[in-house]
């Protein structure tokens, strides 16, 4: 158990991973357009949609994006502003086990990029629009902190 375990982990690293290599940075374009699928059923999926705010610190981001994903029942797992980078998990329930959402913040200049990526394990399957639903309902609520 432990080790099959211990490989689902690493296949949503290299997931994630690869995601984050293949993905263009998306100038100006809205978290839909953004919105991709990698992956399939038989081998596990990653769902990835970012947006771009400007005036919004990743402390700020990730400070936000806390209250947004509990009130969808998202558990927040571990918060690191230095490296960007924040775990988070839909909890497991009796039909199937927690299932990782990552969120990459970084900064250029003013303007604060946040990803974030939901990764199925093979043989877990979700709706391509549902789930971006949840990401981009999420991501937009994100405010920069002059209006916030």
């Amino acid at each position: 158990m432990f080790h099959s375990y211990n490989s689902i982990n690493m296949r949503s690293l290299f997931l994630t991973l690869a995601l984050m290599c293949l993905a263009t940075p998306a100038v100006a374009t809205t978290c839909e357009e953004s919105f991709q699928k990698k992956g399939d059923f038989l081998n596990g999926a990653a769902f990835s949609a970012r947006v771009q705010v400007e005036g919004l610190s990743i402390e700020k981001a990730f400070s936000q994006l806390r209250p947004i994903l509990a009130r969808e029942s998202i558990r927040t797992i571990s918060t690191d502003v230095s490296t960007g980078v924040m775990k988070a998990e839909n909890p497991a329930t009796a039909f199937q086990r927690a299932l990782p959402i990552d969120v990459f913040a970084s900064a250029d200049g003013n303007l604060l990029t946040v990803e974030m990526i939901f990764t199925l394990p093979s043989g877990v399957t979700a709706s391509r629009d549902t789930v971006k639903g949840y990401l981009c309902g999420a991501l937009n609520q994100l405010l920069p902190k002059s209006t916030r």
